[in-house]
């Protein structure tokens, strides 16, 4: 799929990506992105990261707020040590 839309970058070298952009990729929040730079053209792309597969699995553990809260912190931090 191609698509061209013509953004303004501000004095602090910000720009909008316009809404129908961010709808191809599923953006809907605030997310990371990564900025490649090749030759004399510029690339953006998302970054995506473990929390983006909420929902995409799923199982049989039934947790508690509380619970799933704990196990996140704990797999956060273990898994930082890791990376």
């Amino acid at each position: 799929m191609y698509m061209q839309q013509i953004v303004s970058i501000t004095d602090q070298g910000q720009l909008t990506i316009p809404k129908q952009i961010l709808g191809h990729f599923g953006i809907k929040r605030r997310v990371k992105a990564i900025i490649e730079l090749q030759d004399k053209t510029i690339i953006v792309r998302p970054k995506r990261d473990f929390w983006d597969l909420g929902g995409a699995l799923t199982g049989k553990i039934r947790l508690t707020d509380k619970q799933l809260k704990q196990a996140r912190v704990k797999f956060t931090q273990d898994w930082a040590d890791k990376v």
